[in-house]
């Protein structure tokens, strides 16, 4: 569908002549860590044993998206991190100089970069990734406090708009490996979607605010052996598409990528491997971007909610594996599950805690749409980590997401689905704004 068709469905939504114009405001900070200051575990892969990092390829940055629409507002913020935690968004909220800002309306979404710190305060996730210093915590919740700030001082009046395409060949289902003999007997095919999808934010005169782009894909072109801080492809996908939309701020949502990852990629090393595929994926969404057309007058509104997690459930084949750090987990691991969603119109972005695979995030974008939210980016990695999510399907199928990193049972992804539906409802098409807690 072209972006002008996707529109007469965004404006049916809006509010017009309400009097109140929608208000945006962008900013960006470095959260990249001092190396030479900290010893920075960079979180990701188990096999570096908590080693520190050795050094800066490419900074980290979080990039905050500011909404306001009359007394409601709220701010989408992407960092180049593997995963938030509750404590850097409440760090965030807290150290935040403006004022009306709570966890309720921050939705705090990372890339999944494996070459990012660790920071995690958790024995269980320390003894995965390294030592947690909350120092460097500290240092970065407190630059994107400050571009919070900023955000909000340099609102103005903006339009949106709604867009997507394809990316065919970027992507394969890593997980199809797994119980071959078994998935062939019942006739299952890879589950890949290789779409991506995209929110433009226009000044009134037309001029590019931000570009807030979802598609699901691990950032794992760089392995263990790299001991470099990196945004990975992610970074080098929204630089590529800020080059090719001056004035705009690029912004990557990671979406169901627990199962998808990197295909057809070039170069003689991981480095420029992982700058051709950003600069080739950029390459496809930029054209996308650039012709979507906004509108002003959307109404905007946020749900979150905190639903009890099932039992903790370790599948038979990872009882040996942790064996060592049971105790840790069953400490650690949380016990609600944070789902967010931040609405712009019609469309929706939909926070999961976790690295969905591309089944549950599919059944999570039907909950939602089934209540009136006709575009919906689903964003793994937001606001806290619990795993793996997996359905009933995939579970039984075993494999590394399963029994290394699946903590609830087989049911989580049915479980998710469910609730990020309830959410929805409490905003659907009428712009009911605030908290849900369950």
């Amino acid at each position: 569908m072209k972006p002008r068709s996707l529109w007469m469905l965004l404006l049916t939504a809006c509010m017009a002549g309400r009097g109140l114009a929608l208000e945006a405001g962008t900013a960006v900070a470095d959260i990249t860590p001092d190396v030479q200051a900290f010893k920075v575990p960079l979180a990701g892969y188990g096999a570096r044993m908590g080693r520190p990092a050795t050094g800066v390829h490419d900074p980290l940055h979080a990039k905050v998206l500011y909404l306001r629409d009359g007394a409601t507002r709220m701010a989408l913020i992407t960092c180049d991190l593997r995963s938030s935690t509750p404590e850097f968004k409440r760090q965030i909220v807290e150290r935040c100089p403006a004022p009306g800002f709570t966890l309720d309306n921050v939705f705090v979404a990372c890339s999944h970069t494996h070459d990012g710190p660790s920071m995690y305060p958790e024995k269980f996730w320390q003894m995965q990734f390294g030592k947690y210093d909350p120092k460097i915590v500290e240092i970065m919740s407190a630059a994107v406090a400050e571009a919070l700030a900023k955000a909000v001082q340099n609102a103005v009046p903006v339009k949106v708009g709604y867009g997507a395409g394809r990316a065919e060949a970027f992507v394969h289902n890593r997980r199809f490996g797994y119980d071959a003999e078994k998935r062939k007997a019942a006739q299952e095919t890879p589950v890949t979607e290789p779409v991506f999808r995209m929110l433009r934010v226009d000044g009134l005169d037309g001029s590019a605010k931000a570009v807030v782009v979802n598609f699901a894909c691990h950032p794992t072109i760089l392995s263990e052996k790299n001991m470099a801080i990196s945004a990975e492809w992610p970074g080098v996908l929204q630089a590529e598409v800020e080059k090719a939309i001056p004035g705009a701020v690029a912004m990557f949502t990671n979406g169901a990528e627990g199962d998808q990852s990197p295909e057809g990629v070039q170069g003689t090393d991981e480095f420029e491997r992982m700058r051709d595929f950003g600069t080739r994926l950029a390459a496809v969404m930029a054209p996308v971007a650039q012709a979507i057309e906004t509108r002003p007058d959307c109404p905007i509104a946020y749900c979150r909610i905190t639903p009890e997690l099932p039992p903790l459930s370790f599948p038979e084949g990872a009882k040996t594996k942790y064996a060592t750090y049971r105790k840790a987990a069953q400490e650690g691991l949380p016990r609600r599950a944070e789902i967010q969603i931040l609405r712009i119109g019609p469309a929706a972005i939909v926070g999961l805690p976790g690295e969905p695979i591309m089944e549950v995030g599919q059944a999570v974008r039907q909950a939602v749409e089934r209540q009136g939210l006709e575009h919906v980016l689903v964003a793994g990695l937001a606001n806290d980590y619990i795993g793996y999510l997996v359905n009933e399907k995939e579970y039984a199928h075993g494999g590394y997401e399963v029994e290394s990193r699946s903590y609830y049972g087989p049911g989580l992804g049915a479980f998710l689905a469910e609730h990020a539906g309830k959410a929805a409802a409490t905003i659907g098409s009428h712009g009911a704004t605030g908290p849900t807690h369950e």
